[in-house]
């Protein structure tokens, strides 16, 4: 019963997110209206809290970050990159093309944000040498809504990340993180729901 309810409001999630970012591209300047969703305090919070933990954990200002399942409202990647990473470049990647469509309207209104941020569409797991690129690569929580899924996909970035220095991972337990060198833990005790965990891969 947990798992259909995890589901269920994983594609409730996905839905509004989608209805409100169709909503906002018929604006003329849709990135000045993302205040206006529902959650979007929490959305302010949570990539602050983020910006923080990697900053402890000596991540600070990364050339090329990663975002696992942006969606069609990329709120994290768009205030990271607005408020936070105001140099870097973001990779957007899901496996929803209407996904990455919706969300490349909503960022093409900004020239400069829209030089730095990207949308791939794909399944992480067949994306490999790309990975090490990467400075860090944010999980969204709603990436594998099942255990199983969320664990093959942190394998796959085990195994694929070579020179990545951070994975702020939500959504998993701490001995789930096989083969990662655990650096925090956070879980937040005010309105913001998501708890936030960062490995690292370790270098040998």
């Amino acid at each position: 019963m947990r798992v259909n309810l995890i589901n269920l409001c994983g594609r409730a999630e996905g839905l509004l997110e989608l209805e409100f970012a169709t909503f906002l591209i018929k604006t003329p300047q849709p990135l000045n209206s993302l205040h206006l969703f529902p959650y979007y305090g929490n959305y302010v919070k949570l990539p602050s809290l983020e910006y923080r933990i990697l900053h402890e954990n000596g991540v600070v200002q990364p050339k090329k970050v990663a975002f696992v399942g942006s969606g069609p409202m990329p709120l994290t990647s768009f205030i990271m990159a607005i408020h936070h990473m105001k140099f870097t470049h973001f990779d957007n990647f899901d496996v929803d093309e209407a996904a990455n469509g919706v969300a490349r309207q909503l960022v093409v209104s900004d020239a400069e944000l829209e030089k730095r941020m990207k949308f791939e569409t794909c399944d992480m797991v067949d994306v490999k040498e790309k990975l090490s690129e990467y400075d860090c690569i944010f999980l969204a929580a709603l990436v594998g809504l099942n255990k199983d899924e969320k664990l093959k996909i942190l394998s796959h970035l085990r195994k694929s990340a070579n020179g990545t220095r951070a994975f702020p991972y939500p959504v998993v337990e701490e001995h789930d993180l096989v083969g990662f060198e655990l650096l925090s833990i956070f879980h937040p005790t005010n309105d913001v729901i998501n708890s936030v965990i960062l490995v690292r891969k370790p270098v040998f």
